[in-house]
């Protein structure tokens, strides 16, 4: 049976012989097999395909974008794999059960699926036992860590473009975060979640209905910074006078409950009062000091919705006055 060679680099560490090499992925997926605990309830210890994940990794690469890390395989004995130091290569029979995915099932069938030709860096381990196999697996995923959420979305400061959704929010985030008089100064979590500070998540979810609408869609960045200071600074005021603190602000359900009602209490502050100051948005939340706050409590967005709403409403009525805008 003729085999198949390709350049690699040998290594040997600690009695485990691994080879280095790349891969054409469709050639690849030809000759490995996955080892699905759903497909062979004994033997089997893979997770099962994401499918959805799998066409995303496809639409990543067929944009041209690259995946550096290694497909991680055992070498399985009817491979008969062997090494040729003289050539520098390995070679293998092409049998489709060849190779044994440990580690990077998702990034090869979806590098299988693209339109292009995709080429995957590879790490060969041969002469594995089969429970050798299943602890791999174990070690390489069981440490995985996934990158936090507030973590990707700060990142995205690298690659935003400056009038795009994501820098503007960002840009809103950090002027909240930094401004001496914002409510929010220092109470801002850039990369994770912490109790009594505002992620990145959070605001995300809180601004993103908003940044599209009017007023905000209609403003220069400054001013956009300074109505959302404004709003805030009301709203620390409102909490302090009913609850002596305004440590609700950095709950995450609050905070996005309150910014849901940001866009009505803007154009109440406009059309009733004739500007944005912080005296007028204090006089359109004045009808939640007799808001019954022990009525909503989930954290869930179908709960946070109900509160939103329930805000929306209290602060439906309010009296008029004149003045600047800002």
């Amino acid at each position: 049976m003729p085999k198949i060679s390709l350049s690699a680099l040998p290594i040997n560490y600690n009695d485990t012989e691994f080879f280095l090499t790349v891969f054409n992925a469709k050639q690849l997926f030809r000759v490995s097999k996955v080892s699905r605990a759903e497909d062979d309830p004994e033997t089997g210890f893979q997770r099962t395909l994401g499918k959805l994940r799998a066409n995303n990794i496809k639409k990543y690469l067929q944009d041209g974008n690259i995946i550096p890390g290694s497909v991680i395989l055992s070498a399985q004995t009817n491979s008969e794999l062997v090494y040729d130091p003289v050539s520098k290569t390995i070679s293998f029979h092409q049998l489709p059960n060849a190779f044994l995915v440990i580690d990077g099932q998702h990034r090869l069938y979806g590098a299988n699926m693209a339109d292009v030709d995709v080429f995957l860096p590879a790490c060969i381990i041969n002469g594995l036992k089969p429970e050798q196999e299943v602890q791999y697996f174990l070690d390489v995923n069981g440490y995985q860590k996934g990158v936090p959420k507030a973590l990707q979305i700060e990142l995205l400061k690298f690659m935003a473009e400056p009038t795009s959704k994501d820098e503007i929010r960002r840009a809103l985030f950090d002027a909240l975060d930094k401004t001496v008089e914002s409510p929010l100064c220092g109470k801002m979590a850039r990369t994770k979640t912490i109790t009594g500070k505002i992620s990145h998540v959070a605001f995300k979810s809180a601004l993103d209905p908003i940044i599209d609408l009017s007023p905000m869609n209609n403003l220069e960045q400054h001013s956009r910074i300074k109505l959302l200071l404004n709003y805030l600074t009301a709203v620390e005021a409102l909490l302090i006078s009913i609850f002596g603190t305004a440590d609700k602000l950095t709950n995450a359900a609050f905070f996005q409950a309150i910014m849901g009602a940001f866009v009505d209490a803007c154009n109440l502050a406009m059309t009733r009062y004739s500007n944005y100051k912080v005296e007028s948005f204090t006089l359109v939340l004045d009808p939640l000091t007799e808001f019954d706050w022990e009525v909503h409590s989930g954290t869930n967005q179908k709960a946070i919705k109900e509160f939103s709403n329930a805000l929306r409403n209290a602060i439906a009525i309010n009296n008029k006055i004149s003045g600047d805008v800002f």
